[in-house]
């Protein structure tokens, strides 16, 4: 039993071995035993190549040394040592370098191997294994030598730049602008991307980052917000960045490259740019003018809402079309040399020129070019603006032609004139002696003048006094006598009264009618806007009764008779109550414009040859009057309107005709029956 058992063990024994050293011989491992006793290794043939030896299995451990590399010797004697000493666990470990002086060819190995123990602690058996690790230390050097000069690349770029390995975005190299922008320190390096910066948990970085190191494909921001723990707080910058995958030779992705520059101050910069810009383009848009904005090279970026509502277009069409289709051929070519100038010289500049309208007409304007400079005073775009001159343009030629037409007249009557001279020059002294006799008529004139003031006032205050004397024995025969004369005499007394109160009216109106003479000796500048004020305060009480409503524009001041002002107010403002429709309430406006003399109506003749004249209008809404009568109206005793419904002398309208007539101006009325009147007073401007 005992030979049947150990037979087949043998054999069993024998395969393991030879399948053992088959699998080592695979691997090009070799296999060394130390007699220690004897100083002699063992070699097996694998491992007397990895030493450059020759056939011989065995060789003394003094001489195996020798094919030691000599820096790495006493490494290796130290670790056979260490294996060796009692009370070892006898484990041997070692990398060293071997120089075969025959081949002078350097080798990197790998030995292991273990050192047995008897009870003693003598060692009986010391073997282990041996492998060539020399492509292997070459590549630990390569990746030694790329990870210095990554990082020596990354250190000495001004570019702030990190290098990440691995999906978890182990920072492996970094430099002091990065770390700069991360506002931490140098003990970033080593730690993960989410480590270092924990902040950016809820950002997109990491996940770009995986995605980039994932799929191999780059990723660039020309302009991504980060929030970042900077000084202290949480502050919001801007970045340029880039991720790009590092690749192994075999084309593996072990990393991540990123690169970044700090844009925050840009990007603040543009962004109160863009506030600046908008308000800016509120300010135009709150423009009555036509204004845009144009690129340096003249291209439209922005118009304001006047601008769209005049030309018909939107913004898109204005910059298909050209600001130049705003512009007739012929003055689009005197402009455009001009403009050209400008932009060349980067000045402003202003000129004239019509302006195609929404419905094709062309209107003058004022147009000016104004250029806009950044901080470094480079030219960032114009503003151009048009101020509306048509009607002033019109004006202006119209001026022109009467200027040309009328030089050509006097030219025209300079013969006529030159021949006049001498009939002037034979007339002068027929004409002395009518100045003398003119000089005369005058004072005469003045005199009578004069006689007739003091006659009207005499007549007046002679007229008046028996009126006062019949009004007065009227009431006391009333109040004495009343009873006794019955119902009948009293309507006779009373209706005595009444025209005698009628007659008094009349004959204090016809007195302040002659009063007013020519022009006023001294005319001078006097408040329209004060005269109505003290004419409202005279008729307060009317303007009670009736509950008048009275709106006073603005008035101008003008040069004249301040008395005579009054009167004419006072007339126009009391006749516009008094002639209110039944049951309502007067409604008054007093409003005032600018005429030109050539917008004034045809049958309105102003004494001044001013060309200008302020037109004052009382304007109301009472029963008005039929414009067939209208020379009728400014006639002295003229009535239109029943006397025992609408009292009055007759006399008011005339006062204000000869108000205006003595301040060089006219007076006119419009009205419709029952849709009240409007009467226009011109004062020469």
């Amino acid at each position: 039993m005992h030979s049947d058992v150990s037979a087949p063990s043998g054999e069993y024994q024998l395969c393991d071995q030879e399948r053992l050293s088959l699998a080592l011989q695979a691997a090009q491992v070799g296999t060394w035993e130390l007699d220690v006793a004897q100083q002699l290794v063992w070699l097996d043939e694998r491992c007397r190549d990895l030493y450059g030896l020759t056939e011989q299995q065995s060789i003394s451990y003094s001489a195996l040394l020798e094919f030691i590399y000599a820096e790495d010797r006493n490494r290796v004697e130290e670790a056979v040592e260490r294996a060796l000493r009692p009370g070892s666990l006898g484990h041997y470990e070692v990398e060293f370098r071997t120089l075969n002086p025959n081949q002078n060819r350097l080798r990197w190995l790998y030995c292991k191997g273990q050192a047995f123990f008897n009870d003693k602690g003598q060692v009986y058996r010391f073997s282990g294994i041996a492998q060539d690790i020399t492509s292997l230390i070459q590549t630990r050097q390569l990746l030694a030598y790329s990870e210095n000069h990554w990082r020596n690349l990354v250190d000495s770029s001004a570019t702030a730049t990190a290098i990440y390995q691995g999906r978890d975005m182990t920072i492996q190299a970094v430099n002091q602008a990065m770390i700069t922008i991360w506002g931490k320190d140098a003990s970033v390096q080593g730690k993960t991307f989410a480590e270092a910066i924990p902040e950016v948990e809820d950002q997109p970085f990491l996940s770009l980052l995986q995605n980039v190191y994932d799929t191999g494909i780059a990723y660039h921001e020309s302009e991504g917000k980060a929030i970042l723990q900077v000084g202290g707080r949480l502050q919001e910058f801007w970045f340029n960045y880039s991720y790009a995958p590092l690749r192994e030779e075999s084309g593996k992705i072990y990393g991540i490259i990123h690169t970044a520059t700090d844009i925050t101050s840009q990007v603040q910069a543009r962004r109160a740019l863009e506030v600046q810009q908008q308000q800016f383009k509120a300010m135009l848009e709150g423009s009555l003018l036509l204004k845009c904005l144009l690129d340096p090279k003249g291209n439209i970026t922005f118009q304001n809402q006047r601008f769209g509502e005049y030309t018909g277009f939107t913004l898109e069409q204005s910059q298909k079309k050209g600001w130049q289709s705003l512009f007739s051929d012929q003055d689009y070519r005197k402009i455009e040399k001009i403009a050209s100038e400008g932009i060349r010289t980067q000045k402003g500049f202003t000129c004239e020129s019509r302006l195609r309208r929404h419905d094709g007409e062309y209107c003058w304007h004022e147009i000016e070019f104004v250029p806009l400079f950044d901080g470094n005073q480079l030219l960032t775009g114009w503003v151009c603006r048009a101020t509306n001159i048509h009607e002033r343009k019109n004006l202006q030629h119209h001026l022109e032609f009467l200027v040309q037409e009328r030089t050509e007249e006097l030219e025209a009557s300079l013969e006529e004139l030159q021949a006049l001279n001498e009939e002037l020059g034979a007339s002068n002294e027929e004409l002395q002696a009518s100045g003398e006799e003119l000089s005369e008529s005058n004072q005469q004139l003045s005199l009578s003048n004069d006689r007739l003031q003091r006659f009207a006032y005499v007549a007046s205050h002679d007229l008046q006094e028996p009126l006062r004397k019949i009004q007065t024995f009227g009431s006391l025969l009333s109040q004495r006598y009343g009873h006794a004369l019955g119902d009948q005499g009293l309507s006779l007394l009373t209706r005595m009264s009444k025209a005698g109160e009628q007659m008094s009216t009349l004959i204090q109106d016809l007195l302040a009618y002659s009063r007013i003479s020519g022009q006023g000796e001294q005319f001078q500048v006097v408040s329209l806007q004060q005269v109505l004020t003290s004419v409202t305060e005279t008729l307060e009480i009317s303007i009670e009764q009736t509950q008048a409503m009275i709106e006073i524009d603005a008035l101008p001041a003008i040069l004249g008779d301040e008395g005579q002002l009054g009167q004419l107010f006072q007339n126009l403002l009391s006749n516009a109550i008094k002639f209110a429709k039944p049951g309502e309430r007067p409604h008054i406006r007093i409003a005032t414009q600018i005429r030109l003399r050539e917008q004034l109506p045809s049958h309105v003749e102003p004494l001044s040859k001013a060309d200008r004249f302020h037109q004052v209008s009382v304007i109301d809404r009472g029963v008005g009057f039929n414009e067939q009568f209208l020379d009728r109206i400014f006639e002295v005793f003229q009535r239109l309107h029943d006397k025992k419904i609408y009292n009055g002398t007759g006399i008011g309208l005339a006062i204000c005709q000869r108000v205006m007539e003595n301040h060089g101006g006219a007076i006119t009325a419009e009205s419709i029956p029952e849709e009240g009147a409007r009467f226009h007073v011109y004062f020469p401007y």
